[in-house]
């Protein structure tokens, strides 16, 4: 019996169509899964008119339903919690990777710009790429230059514990 080269093709796009539904999801496994509180959070900024540089130090409460969470899952999701936020949403879905070559997390969570910014922000514009000064099994360091949210970028650190 010979299959004509109409009926081998479909069958081998079927084949790998049932192939590829059968993988197990990617595990994506690093230091940065898991639930983490932001404990302290520092910013710099410069003003404008006076070229004077203030620095401003926040303090959270680190804990499940406390100052601000971040779940980073094993399938590149994730969610950040701001529960001492005003904003109107306190809950929002992300999507992450995490370069440990370049010690790079890049976070994308356009729901979140809205809810913080109130404005409807263009798609790079809705990515955050955070430097990853320190990790270990219990605190992560990483900052980033906010260009997003005021008309002039200023520097922003975020100082986390592992709540799991």
């Amino acid at each position: 019996f010979e299959m004509k080269p109409r009926l081998k093709i479909a069958i081998g796009l079927f084949l790998c169509a049932f192939f590829a539904s059968c993988r197990k999801d990617v595990v994506y496994d690093t230091a940065v899964v898991g639930h983490w509180g932001c404990e302290q959070y520092v910013s710099c900024r410069t003003n404008d008119s006076t070229g004077i540089v203030s620095w401003d130090t926040s303090h959270y409460v680190v804990g499940e339903g406390h100052g601000y969470e971040l779940f980073f899952y094993n399938d590149r999701s994730g969610k950040l919690f701001l529960n001492d936020s005003p904003a109107f949403i306190k809950k929002f879905s992300c999507k992450y990777v995490y370069d440990e070559g370049n010690r790079k997390i890049v976070i994308e969570a356009p729901g979140f710009l809205y809810a913080i910014y109130e404005s409807v922000l263009a798609l790079d514009e809705n990515r955050a790429e955070f430097d990853v000064e320190d990790i270990n099994d219990s605190t992560m360091t990483v900052s980033w230059t906010n260009s997003i949210s005021e008309p002039s970028p200023f520097f922003e650190r975020f100082f986390l514990k592992k709540i799991d």
